[in-house]
């Protein structure tokens, strides 16, 4: 085998890899998001208010300051995370279309790889032989 061909073979074989990697990624963050997302009502009934441990490592105006926050927000944050099982649907077309423009990235590069190989190997080609003179 050329040496050409063995570098455009390891070439599509480094983004088949890539690709591999980029899949098992996105699959797998979709399914801890869906899983996530489906269990969220169960923090709605939760205490919103900030942790002592947190408190104590804070001025006390920072602490004062997110107290009131989360306070004035707890209505709102209430309410998100009522309609976080709802969205728990729409992770699975999230995860497909995040993981075609990753594929087409990655494809694309792999393409272009293979382009400039080609052109590099044309130019070596075309190039005459050095001759040294005696």
């Amino acid at each position: 085998m050329e040496t050409a061909q063995m570098v455009f073979l390891a070439g599509w074989v480094l983004v088949l890899l890539l690709l591999a990697l980029w899949s098992a990624l996105v699959w797998s963050g979709e399914a801890m998001l869906a899983a996530l997302l489906s269990h969220a009502s169960v923090l709605g009934s939760g205490d919103w208010s900030l942790p002592q441990s947190l408190a104590d490592l804070l001025p006390a105006w920072a602490a004062e300051w997110l107290v009131g926050t989360l306070e004035n927000f707890s209505p709102q944050l209430h309410a998100l995370v009522g309609a976080l099982p709802g969205l728990s649907g729409w992770v699975h077309a999230l995860a497909w279309v995040v993981w075609s423009v990753g594929a087409v990235l990655l494809l694309g590069t792999g393409l272009a790889i293979h382009v400039a190989i080609a052109l590099w190997r044309k130019s070596r080609d075309s190039t005459p032989p050095r001759i040294v003179a005696p």
